[in-house]
This record gives structure tokens, sequence and C-alpha cells, in this order.
């Protein structure tokens, strides 16, 4: 019990410390997050800038969807060291090997501590992901997506949104018979900023293929333009660290 307190605590200052030098941002439009009742939230990724920073800054608490990869202690150093410590902070082996194994070990007791939910993209695994993710949204509590694809450029601000966590909100609503709603999320990792914008609703009159293409739209073109918005404004003060 008590080197699993230690463990927990030496994490929580790594993610603080990490997260003042590399991921510090700032945060508006925090009155979209006042409504009552779960929300799915959806965010551009902005590099490993959007779940940190996100994760640590907007004021309520979230569930995030995370790569599985990040979750596991077999695949997390490898993860860690080609996204993040070579991709955006250019470093090489065997520097770049090393902290992955370091930092690795420490992510993942982080995912743990924060509830992250593991996805399987392409995987009869993801059955799980979705019986987590409807049973923490019944229980009130709040979902966050990083839900761009890198792969399909959409415009200079964002990619293309896959469209996999949308059927949570038909899922929920077979469930409940509550619609769900949609709360986009811009980060802009040149101003450090967050912006959160108005709610979307699932329409749950509209037939599915028809209301997930809505929806997709919708968020894109709303995280486009909550994007833009944060490089031509100031920002808030950044809500205090939970």
């Amino acid at each position: 019990m008590a080197v699993r307190f230690i463990d927990r605590a030496i994490r929580k200052v790594f993610f603080k410390v990490i997260r003042k030098i590399f991921f510090r941002s700032t945060l508006r439009g925090r009155r979209h997050l006042a409504a009552g009742g779960p929300v799915i939230m959806v965010a551009n990724h902005a590099g490993s800038l959007g779940p940190v920073s996100v994760i640590t800054t907007v004021p309520v608490k979230t569930y995030p969807w995370v790569t599985h990869e990040v979750t596991d202690l077999q695949t997390v150093a490898r993860r860690i060291q080609a996204y993040f410590l070579e991709r955006e902070l250019h470093l090489r082996p065997p520097v770049s090997e090393f902290l992955g194994r370091a930092i690795g070990r420490i992510c993942v007791g982080l995912m743990k501590d924060i509830g992250a939910i593991p996805v399987y993209p392409k995987s009869r695994k993801m059955t799980s992901t979705f019986q987590l993710s409807l049973r923490l949204l019944g229980e009130g509590k709040n979902i966050l997506v990083f839900a761009e694809d890198s792969r399909r450029p959409l415009n200079e601000a964002i990619c293309e949104f896959g469209t996999g966590f949308i059927h949570l909100a038909k899922l929920y609503y077979r469930k409940t018979r509550k619609a769900i709603r949609f709360i986009p999320v811009a980060v802009n990792k040149k101003g450090r900023g967050i912006l959160v914008g108005a709610p979307i609703r699932f329409d749950p009159t509209n037939p599915f293929p028809l209301e997930r293409d809505r929806l997709k739209r919708e968020l894109e073109s709303s995280v486009s333009m909550l994007y833009r918005e944060l490089e031509g404004h100031g920002l808030e003060p950044a809500a205090g660290l939970r």
C-alpha cells in the first residue's frame, strides 16, 4: 500500500513538471462546460499537447480515450519513443530509447490514475471500449475523445475526424432514451490555448448514418473555427491542476 502511494505521488509530480515544461495551455469558453449531465468532449490532437493539456486544464473530470499502446507496459516505451521523443522532441537513440522506457512505466501508471479508456482500432476489443464508456456515461461521467485521423488532413487547422466514437451516442440513447451532447474543443499548439465551443446534441430522430455524418461535419467545422479563433484572441488564465 505504501509503495503504491509513493509511486502515485511520484507520477503526479512528474506529470505536473512535464506539463509545465511542454504542455502548459490556457483556457477559454469554460461556460460551455457548465450544463448538467454527461457529455462527450471532442478535441483535435495537436500532437502530445492536446491530450495532456486538455486533461490537466479543463476544470471537469473526463475519462479520455487513449491508444491501448500507452496503457500496456509491453508497448508503451516504443510508442513514446517514436511519437513523442523522436517525432516531437527530435531526440535520437540511444537517448530516446532510454527515456522511452523510463517515461513509459510512469505513463502506464498515469493512464490508470486518470481512468483512461484503452482504444483498439479495427479490433474486436473495441467492444470493451464501448462497454466501459457507456458504463461511465451512465454514471454521469464525461468522455474525452481526440478524434483526428492523422492520415487525412482536412484543412490547415485539423485532420478529418473518425466516426467510431459517434456510435456511443446511439448506444447511450438506446440504453437511457437520452440524447447525449458533444462538446467541441480546439487545441492550438502555436498559441498554447484551448477553446471550448457550444454543445452539439445528438438527434435520435435522424437515421443514424445521416446523423453520424452531420455530427462529424459539425464537429469538424466547430473545432476548425475554434482553432482559428484561438489565433486571434487573448486567453484567460488557465484552470489550476487537479
